[in-house]
């Protein structure tokens, strides 16, 4: 075989050379990095302008307060705090004015607390209002100390403001603290047991029923598992908080109809707190 037969069998590979062009490679990694860039800058341009959006621009700033379930306070009480709360700074360079940055459940709880309410509910209306709506301690009863009268709700928190009218001292019983010192503690209120409360409130169910019964006060002092009751134009009645109201108005009922009859305004004091044996001052035989 000759040398040039021996070429002529030789094939060159012209798949292993590199045809790119090394300019043109450099081109297209420049042009994918500047886009690159681009959209990152881009992207922080749309955060910016998506945070400024939601926190900072005029559009959600609060302008109307709505509030309902008041009758005892002025509405201007209510967003006197919502406007000062708004005015407020957020995350140092944001406002609460904000709609999305109002803390609603800081400012219920203020509320609340400031007025002794049993609850207090903001609703966020988009994009610049906000509803308050408010639930009052219904009256349940007056609270007396000394002199002073209050207005108490059924779990026992007593409501300073308004001052007590004089025509519901009719309409709801009173509780007097004859205690030496208050009873009215943290957030108004009263330092009186459960049992003792309940009980307050089904013996005066049980009261009401008889019109020949008209109480003037529940009074509540230091003697353990009592409280009393002065009648109006009758005596002092003794009652056990740990047994039946049911039986001692019965029987208090058949001692007053029995024995007392028309003496029940000469009697100074009736003990029903040991069951069946009652006792009666002065003792009419």
């Amino acid at each position: 075989m000759n040398r040039s037969s021996y070429h002529k069998k030789i094939k060159k590979d012209y798949q292993r050379k590199n045809l790119r062009n090394p300019f043109f490679h450099h081109k297209s990694r420049d042009k994918r990095k500047i886009s690159a860039n681009i959209c990152v800058f881009l992207g922080i341009l749309l955060v910016i302008f998506l945070v400024w959006f939601f926190f900072a621009a005029p559009f959600w700033r609060l302008q109307n307060i709505k509030v309902s379930g008041l009758t005892r306070l002025e509405n201007s009480e209510i967003t006197r705090i919502i406007w000062e709360k708004a005015a407020q700074k957020h995350w140092l360079i944001f406002h609460e004015n904000n709609i999305f940055l109002f803390d609603a459940s800081a400012v219920q709880a203020e509320i609340v607390a400031n007025y002794n309410l049993a609850g207090a509910q903001i609703k966020k209306e988009l994009p610049r209002t906000l509803n308050i709506i408010i639930s009052e301690r219904p009256y349940a009863f007056i609270f007396q100390e000394g002199s002073a009268l209050f207005y108490a709700s059924a779990n026992g928190y007593v409501i300073k403001d308004p001052a007590v009218a004089s025509e519901d001292l009719k309409k709801y019983f009173i509780l007097e603290n004859k205690n030496p010192g208050t009873l009215i503690g943290e957030k108004d209120k009263i330092n009186i047991k459960s049992n003792y409360l309940n009980f307050i409130f089904e013996l005066n169910g049980q009261l009401t029923v008889h019109q020949d019964l008209p109480t003037e006060k529940f009074i509540i002092d230091q003697e353990f598992n009592t409280i009393k009751v002065k009648f109006l134009n009758g005596p002092l009645v003794y009652f056990n908080t740990n047994d039946s109201a049911v039986n001692q108005v019965n029987n208090l009922l058949l001692v007053k109809n029995g024995k007392i009859k028309d003496n029940f305004s000469k009697t100074n004091y009736i003990d029903l707190r040991y069951g069946e044996k009652i006792y009666i001052n002065p003792d009419f035989k």
